[in-house]
């Protein structure tokens, strides 16, 4: 058994690149695909190495609930327009650099609600022209305010009034998981994320260990990210933070509070970006400046 998968191994080519490497895939002008549920599994190492790249006129397009990954582009200026339903740390208060540039009128925003989003992701990855949503979507304000991105037509079999989304991919998707093997094979204990991946022309995995495939297949129903699907992936230990990562670390509430903070004006972010980011080479440094080893004492496993 070991020599045929050690035979079938070689026939493959590993996936496996630097994060530096992975971030030079993001062009300026592309749409990206970030994953990530509010707080848990964003893929913020990543984001912060290509804002350290200085990627510009991004546009994003988020799961249906997304936070910092979202927000902290916002605020390096990196995004040149949003798709979204909802932008926010939970809890812990709103996303500054949404709100602020969102007051401002400096944002180019498709506000959309979280059924309009999810579904228009998915007419993206299954190559329909449209994609239909449930009865009592006339009622919504969301379509009220975009009769751009929301149509009505009529129902060919019972002559209904039905809202229709347009399809809605991304150039890349970036997304992490707890566990990946150098294949692309990813077991995300949250919340996956299968119509974005499903919906990007290339999708980029970070996570937290790469596993050998021996243990994907010994885990194969925990697999929520097939590795065909997939073009890259970058081990990042503590890739999420200041977010958590299920099965791994919960989030760092006191970062956070740092961080919505700092995006109340624009000076005081850009000296967070200069502390967290510019002046930082790498994600190992990045760990260094949080302080890592202290911060791991005081987190709590969730799993």
């Amino acid at each position: 058994m070991r020599e045929a998968m050690e035979a079938f191994e070689t026939k493959r080519k590993s996936k496996v690149v630097t994060l530096e490497e992975a971030a030079s895939m993001v062009k300026d002008g592309m749409k990206l695909g970030l994953g990530g549920m509010m707080s848990w599994n964003g893929p913020n190492a990543f984001v912060r190495e290509i804002i350290r790249k200085g990627a510009k006129d991004l546009t994003l397009i988020p799961t249906n609930v997304a936070g910092y990954q979202i927000d902290i582009l916002l605020g390096a200026g990196c995004v040149k327009k949003l798709y979204m339903s909802y932008i926010g740390f939970e809890f812990i208060g709103f996303a500054p650099n949404f709100r602020r540039l969102c007051e401002s009128g400096k944002l180019d925003v498709v506000e959309l609600d979280e059924e309009g989003l999810l579904q228009a992701q998915k007419a993206g990855g299954i190559g329909v022209a449209f994609f239909p949503l449930p009865d009592g979507m006339l009622a919504v304000d969301t379509v009220k305010r975009n009769p751009d991105w929301y149509k009505v037509v009529e129902d060919p079999f019972t002559g209904k009034k039905v809202v229709v989304v347009p399809p809605l991919r991304s150039d890349i998707c970036v997304l992490h998981a707890g566990k990946c093997d150098p294949y692309g094979n990813a077991q995300e204990l949250g919340n996956p994320e299968t119509l974005l991946y499903r919906s990007a022309d290339k999708v980029i995995i970070t996570a937290e260990e790469i596993v050998p495939l021996e243990n994907t297949m010994a885990n194969y129903r925990g697999v929520t990210v097939m590795g065909s699907f997939v073009d890259a992936v970058v081990e990042v230990p503590f890739g999420c933070h200041p977010g958590e990562c299920s099965g791994y670390y919960t989030l760092d509430q006191g970062h956070f509070r740092k961080y919505i903070e700092a995006g109340k004006t624009e000076d005081a972010f850009k000296r967070y970006l200069d502390k967290y980011i510019y002046k930082l080479k790498n994600h190992e440094e990045y760990l260094e400046k949080i302080e890592l080893a202290k911060l791991i004492s005081q987190l709590k496993y969730r799993y």
